[in-house]
């Protein structure tokens, strides 16, 4: 497939002795910082997506923009990111900003080790961290806590379900892996509605080339509800290389997100490291052989921290833990490239600094302010509750970090301003939803 029309040419340091970054998902913040964190570093980052509009395209730090296939069409995207490799006078590095992505790239590393640089642990390694019956028997193996999870077969296996579980429940994709709707997730409030709702969930579909993969891919997994994840979601977020003797990491708390009990982070805080969670990954990652970026999720009950999530690849408020003294762009990209010296340089420049930011916060204040207008003129948010958030804006709005707004790279937000704006025009009830009605 040719470059868009719309590419705009590489400058002439492309050829330099540095190699270039090839990154993916403009729309992604993980992707803005990532572009931000190796621009300041010297490197040249092309960004690639489908369309014109995303935020990361435009970022001051990105050196050409061009086109190609959605992920969701991994047969064409795989040949173009095959032909873009055999095309370029210089070999990119080439690292995970979606899940699709990291598996992609493990699942057809054959074809693309000779053509970019990777930092890649294997299928093995990122399928069982992202299909979530591997995870879970994995996590519990290695002496991790995770929700009550059942994962039926078939619906006749619901009657296990029905007779076991507490309602509510969640039932979810077993992974995102090239997932039809990426719906995170569906409540069901009752045994007697349990069925039905799963018959629903289940036709949302897979892409045939992950089912040829995994054919018990297309079962929904049910998993008992905890509406602590509605505002205790604790991240802990870092780099661990091959030896797993390299082993940065930071944590934080999210404490806004949208949708309100499922959905995509929009505050976080600064949370401590807990040894035994650190230990627990850190096992988890030696049993599956995982090195690179992670960023793992855990539901913080009264009485434990639950693992729901593990994430190989860049992650949404990655802008936050390089504001906080780690690079994990640029550790991925050393790692990559193959620059020990370096690597080893940068985790412990990470640990020196570890301790000097516990004042920083993470706020996507576009979204923030679009949540308390439009929820609190609906009546969805109480006063009482928009009032504290602003509070609590105010309180930190110095010490916050953005992942859009920069005032040394100030386009992006101003792309993403434009691009809701035109989406909530073009798809009025679908914006409605999400950002008045708290639904997915």
């Amino acid at each position: 497939m040719e470059q868009a029309a719309f590419a705009d040419k590489a400058p002439a340091a492309v050829l330099a002795a540095r190699p270039p970054a090839l990154l993916f998902s403009a729309n992604f913040y993980g992707t803005l910082a990532a572009a931000r964190c190796l621009g300041r570093h010297g490197v040249d980052v092309t960004v690639a997506d489908t369309g014109r509009l995303g935020p990361a395209s435009y970022s001051r730090f990105v050196s050409r923009r061009v086109q190609c296939p959605p992920e969701s069409q991994p047969e064409a995207f795989l040949q173009w990111l095959v032909d873009f490799g055999l095309r370029e006078p210089v070999k990119h590095v080439l690292y995970p900003t979606s899940d699709e992505l990291a598996w992609l790239i493990s699942a057809h590393r054959a074809k693309l080790q000779d053509l970019f640089h990777l930092y890649d642990p294997g299928v093995d390694a990122v399928y069982g961290l992202l299909n979530k019956r591997r995870l879970h028997e994995v996590g519990t193996e290695v002496g991790l806590h995770l929700p009550r999870t059942w994962f039926p077969q078939s619906e006749a296996d619901l009657e296990q379900v029905r007779r076991e579980a507490s309602f509510p429940v969640l039932l979810k994709p077993t992974t995102q892996i090239l997932h039809a709707t990426h719906r995170k997730g569906q409540p069901v409030a009752s045994p007697d509605e349990l069925a039905r709702e799963y018959r629903e969930f289940a036709r949302d579909t897979y892409a045939p080339m992950l089912v040829k993969f995994d054919p018990a891919v297309v079962n929904p997994m049910v998993q008992e509800f905890h509406p602590e994840a509605a505002e205790g979601i604790y991240s802990l977020s870092g780099f661990v290389d091959e030896t797993g003797e390299l082993f940065e990491a930071r944590a934080s708390m999210k404490v806004l997100q949208r949708p309100r009990k499922l959905g995509v982070g929009v505050c976080f805080e600064p949370a401590p490291l807990h040894p035994e969670l650190v230990a627990g990954l850190t096992r988890l990652c030696k049993r599956l052989g995982y090195h690179g970026v992670f960023e793992v999720e855990f539901i913080q009950t009264k009485d434990s921290y639950l693992l729901i999530d593990f994430n190989p690849r860049f992650y949404g408020q990655m802008g936050f833990d390089v504001a906080r003294g780690l690079p994990l762009p640029l550790l991925a990209y050393h790692a990559a490239t193959g620059n020990r010296v370096a690597l080893e340089r940068e985790v412990a420049q990470a640990k020196a600094v570890s301790a000097q930011h516990d004042e920083e916060v993470f706020c996507n204040r576009i979204a923030l302010e679009m949540l308390l207008n439009l929820q609190r003129l609906s009546g969805a948010l109480p006063a009482q509750e928009a009032r504290q958030w602003r509070q609590w804006l105010n309180v930190h709005r110095e010490k916050a970090v953005d992942p859009l707004i920069d005032g040394d790279d100030m386009v992006p937000a101003a792309v993403e301003l434009a691009t809701i704006a035109y989406g909530s025009a073009r798809h009025p009830r679908a914006f409605l939803r999400m950002m008045v009605f708290n639904r997915s």
